[in-house]
């Protein structure tokens, strides 16, 4: 069928007359809606839109903020030469701009999670582009660059550690075995970059949005072609690639002179020559990039395929939680069992409250007579029974028609969890630092004791009691968590009791003196 577009992006030539387009009734291929962003008369805005969004790809794969798309238009303006303001003119107006490119297809729209109140009221959309979008403008930015075998760019690695090498050894002896290596190095280096960008682009579309089963598995078989064909070899030949770039590049002018001139032949002028070795000193240079040290291009591209491992994960587990039917069988069986083999008809009710009291209720379609009397007395033992539709009878292990069921959300009391978790260790180790400053001093001597520190001190009381005393009356113990070394030595002959004063009251205890310090060190 075809499909109206807006007056304002299709010509009058362009619409049939009588609402149908026979060319797509006859099935042939055509029709790439999202090539309509390249003939609309509004094309070079939605050109530098696209080139913007493409461009981020090389840094993030979690796409473009609405709220910083209009500051990265304006620096991509000023690199073109162009007036930023250009995007401040009545005519550009971005939001509408990307409404269109969404439904064109070039562009998917997701929003941020608001974590905070104040970010609900604020613009949280986020734009990617489509994988055919991706790969459609770069053929378009790239038309007339040479193009490289496929098996060039998954085996790149090796390729290029072979060619360096022979081109290290032929470069001073036979310059045209040199040429040839060299040849070899610049095409396969042009196609390990495009095939890189192309995983790149296939990656940031299939994280983009929701997770679904097509996305999941555009992920897993890029992630399967990078480690089997590609990725491994980058552990085995990076070093040597580097190494062998970096002797290259100490090579004397007259070697890669005479390399250009058997590659341009014996006619060529002095500016080819020049351009052409300028040439493989740039490309030396890009793949000791590529290669060399802890932020390069390889190790880039390697920790965001690493990166992909967790929202592949989590988009598995969304799905598996919410798509398709949810069953229960295994426990349903298991309750019907235990209440078969209850002993009266309370236990069993208590059973099923137990059981079923924390999952909200699923009504069954049918009706049955209401019981006489209150019905809330009847017992379910004693109720008249439901007929069930057959469908329901033979699908009874799958969820019934409706939305899957969800798995319940526990964020917020994990969230109240971990914080009041932290807040105990803190105190605690307040508590701690306190006891510890007053490690020997007797008891006498304490003063000003909180609540926390009186259950501690009387834990540690209570385990230097339970100990032996020596010759001297001095007794050494250690903790039960083995956290503590105590050490108390014997009050003073004639001594009255050290009294405590405390939140909880008046603690009355033998003047001793105690020694606290961390199990491990000794008093």
């Amino acid at each position: 069928m075809w499909v109206r577009p807006d007056s304002s992006e299709v010509d009058d030539d362009e619409r049939p007359a009588d609402g149908l387009d026979l060319w797509q009734l006859a099935g042939l291929p055509g029709g790439l809606l999202q090539a309509s962003y390249l003939t609309s008369r509004f094309a070079p805005q939605y050109r530098l839109i696209v080139d913007v969004l493409l461009a981020e790809q090389e840094h993030t794969l979690t796409g473009v903020a609405a709220t910083e798309l209009p500051e990265l238009l304006r620096r991509r303006l000023r690199r073109l030469g162009s007036d930023p303001a250009l995007l401040d003119d009545p005519g550009f107006r971005l939001k509408e701009r990307m409404t269109r490119l969404e439904r064109w297809g070039v562009v998917y729209r997701f929003q941020d999670k608001a974590v905070r109140d104040a970010e609900f009221v604020l613009d949280r959309d986020r734009y990617q582009l489509t994988e055919t979008v991706a790969q459609l403008h770069r053929a378009i930015t790239s038309l007339g660059d040479d193009t490289a075998a496929e098996a060039a760019a998954t085996l790149a690695p090796g390729i290029l550690t072979a060619n360096l090498n022979l081109l290290h050894e032929c470069a001073h002896t036979d310059p045209a075995a040199a040429a040839a290596a060299w040849s070899v190095i610049a095409t396969t280096h042009q196609s390990m970059v495009k095939a890189a960008a192309g995983w790149q682009a296939r990656l940031a579309g299939a994280l983009a949005g929701a997770p679904t089963p097509e996305k999941i598995t555009t992920v897993q078989e890029t992630l399967r072609r990078y480690v089997d064909m590609w990725g491994a070899g980058i552990d085995t030949h990076s070093e040597t690639i580097t190494s062998r770039a970096g002797r290259l590049a100490l090579l004397p002018s007259e070697v890669w002179r005479r390399i250009a001139v058997h590659t341009l032949g014996a006619n060529a002028d002095e500016p080819a020559i020049d351009a052409l070795v300028d040439t493989h000193q740039h490309t030396l240079r890009t793949l000791r990039r590529w290669f060399d040290g802890p932020d390069c291009q390889a190790r880039k591209l390697r920790r965001q395929m690493r990166d992909t491992i967790g929202p592949l994960l989590r988009g598995q587990r969304t799905l598996a939680a919410v798509g398709g039917h949810v069953s229960r069988r295994a426990e349903l069986l298991d309750l019907a069992t235990r209440l078969e083999s209850a002993t009266d008809d309370d236990a069993a009710w208590r059973l099923w409250c137990a059981a079923t009291g924390l999952f909200a209720a699923r009504h069954l379609p049918g009706e049955t007579n209401p019981p006489a009397g209150s019905a809330g007395a009847v017992s379910f033992w004693d109720a008249d029974p439901v007929p069930i539709e057959a469908r329901l009878r033979k699908q009874g292990p799958k969820a019934v028609t409706g939305t899957a069921a969800r798995l319940p959300d526990r964020t917020g009391a994990k969230r109240a969890a971990r914080e009041r978790a932290a807040r105990m260790a803190a105190q605690a180790a307040l508590t701690e630092a306190a006891i510890l400053a007053r490690s020997g001093q007797r008891l006498s001597q304490w003063g000003n004791v909180t609540a926390a520190e009186l259950q501690m001190l009387l834990v540690l009381l209570a385990t230097i009691a339970a100990a032996r005393p020596d010759q001297v009356g001095a007794r050494s113990a250690t903790t039960g968590d083995a956290r503590w070394l105590l050490h108390a030595e014997a009050p003073r002959d004639g001594a009255p009791a050290a009294i405590v004063h405390t939140p909880e009251g008046r603690l009355v205890h033998p003047d001793i003196a105690l020694h606290i310090s961390p199990a491990g060190i000794r008093p």
